[in-house]
């Protein structure tokens, strides 16, 4: 991607085809030689886990025959050279056939152990003493794992899932599939996973979490020009990377000004949560349109926000007469629109969606109800549309813009594809959220957002995102900016607090 602030290299993620790629060509074409590579791996893997065990501990070592067993073979070198461990190695598919750097480790243990290393290499565990052991290394499977595990591998993974060894997995958790986060049978549970190189899209969809428990992301000299992320990760380092707004509002409207339609008779709520929202994330001017009837509602729960009544004595929803005087208010104070929260799904309410968005072209946050005009207004042109951002949670997705996912890789993969098709940007709410912005590579959260899906929290993170797209003058670090802000905010919660959204605003 064309990047518009800094990506730290650990938020950008990778498919395994990607981090195969990166490797090969380190190797083939920079000139940097795959033991080197895995060196500078294993010193970095076997470092945490030092620091975790201490001296004195005993470490059972289990691997494959691929790089991802040299990765961990290698690192029992360290720990028995610097800090005297005891280790036990098991070579699942015994020792036949390794790859060339799992083979060259294995003779520099076996070097070690001629000269009075406590080292030994056995050919089965079934009678092994689990609860001997203070960690395991897993170094069975790595990123080139495409079929499901079976017996008896599957009954070692169960006896050590079920123990309480501490397990550190190479790269990834066996069993785990790298791209999807899905389990081939079954999976070990690491207690961290060490990732090499480059962070792997499967460990933030699905249930990988589970499975990989913390990831520690080890960074390998891969030269930029072989690495092609798939995906970004929305964490805590890519929000302190952002850049940071120094626009100084000469009054308060140059400060972000943010238009609301929202609210119907009997969902007044969603329109003053979205409201209140935007006004404590800094917008500078806040103007709620309101059918006229809804107005009192509006004046008592809502002081700070600009009203603009519209429609008759007796309109208590949206319609398409209420057209005119809402684009003459935002023609005289332009900004961030926002549209959908509880305005309902009438045919009427529907033709005003679409001919406000016509004769709108800024920015534009289309949430919850005004999804629901998705047929008419996507045949709008793509000038107008690459300035909107759709914010359905998946059954809106599924009801109105035809998401049929069934998974998060199917769901990653829909929104990906949304985006391209329709030209405009799309925010998935759910856990892992997605964020697909036009001409940038696509954004996942790496943190849970599933309250989001709750009735109100979603009216919220709307409004902080309006905000911050107005604040910020830009669609993908406003969100990403609202995303993490609100969830910091609910974190900080205690957890009454966290029962209700109006503890946000």
């Amino acid at each position: 991607m064309a990047e518009t602030f800094h990506i730290p290299h650990q938020c950008k993620l990778y498919t395994a085809e990607n981090s195969r790629i990166a490797d090969r060509m380190t190797i083939d074409e920079f000139g940097i030689d795959g033991f080197t590579l895995m060196e500078i791996a294993a010193y970095s893997a076997a470092g945490h886990i030092i620091k975790n065990e201490k001296r004195l501990r005993k470490g059972l070592i289990i691997c494959g025959k691929g790089n991802n067993a040299g990765d961990a073979l290698a690192v029992a070198r360290y720990l028995i050279n610097d800090t005297g461990h005891e280790i036990i190695i098991y070579p699942v598919f015994g020792t036949d056939d390794l790859s060339q750097d799992a083979e060259k480790n294995l003779k520099l243990l076996k070097t070690l152990e001629k000269n009075g290393a406590s080292l030994k290499i056995i050919d089965d565990v079934e009678d092994l003493n689990l609860y001997s052991f203070d960690y395991c290394v897993d170094g069975i499977f790595g990123t080139g794992l495409n079929s499901s595990i079976n017996k008896p591998l599957s009954d070692l993974f169960e006896r050590l899932n079920s123990s309480e060894l501490t397990v550190y997995s190479m790269d990834v958790p066996s069993g785990l599939n790298a791209d999807t986060g899905e389990i081939h049978g079954t999976c070990l549970k690491a207690h961290k996973t060490f990732t090499f190189g480059t962070n792997k899209i499967g460990f933030h969809l699905s249930n990988a979490q589970a499975y990989c428990g913390d990831v520690v992301y080890i960074k390998l000299p891969f030269p930029n020009y072989v690495l092609h992320e798939s995906a970004v990760l929305i964490n805590s380092e890519l929000y302190n990377s952002l850049p940071p707004n120094l626009h100084k509002p000469n009054h308060k409207y140059d400060g972000g000004v943010v238009h609301i339609v929202a609210g119907s008779e009997g969902l007044t709520g969603a329109a003053i949560m979205a409201a209140k929202s935007a006004w404590k994330q800094g917008a500078g001017a806040v103007f709620l349109y309101a059918p006229k009837k809804l107005l009192p509602v509006y004046e008592i729960a809502l002081p700070q926000i600009i009203k603009i009544a519209v429609g008759s004595e007796n309109d208590t929803f949206f319609k398409e007469d209420h057209l005119q005087t809402i684009l003459s208010a935002i023609e005289r104070k332009k900004g961030v629109l926002l549209i959908g929260p509880g305005i309902g799904t009438r045919p009427e309410t529907r033709s005003l969606v679409q001919s406000l968005l016509l004769n709108f072209n800024d920015d534009v946050i289309i949430d919850a109800d005004a999804l629901a005009a998705w047929q008419e207004i996507k045949m709008l042109s793509d000038k107008q549309k690459k300035n909107w951002l759709l914010t359905p949670h998946q059954g809106e997705s599924e009801k109105w813009l035809g998401n049929t996912s069934k998974n998060d890789a199917e769901r990653f993969k829909w929104v990906v594809n949304f985006s391209k098709e329709q030209n405009c940007n799309l925010f998935l709410k759910g856990y892992p959220a997605f964020l697909a912005v036009t001409k940038s590579t696509p954004f996942i959260t790496g943190y849970n957002t599933s309250i989001f899906n709750r009735a109100g929290f979603g009216d919220v993170l709307a409004g902080a995102i309006s905000a911050k797209i107005a604040i910020d003058k830009s669609i993908q670090t406003g969100t990403i900016r609202a995303l993490y802000e609100t969830f910091s905010a609910l974190s900080s919660s205690n957890s009454e607090k966290m029962t209700a959204p109006e503890n946000l605003l």
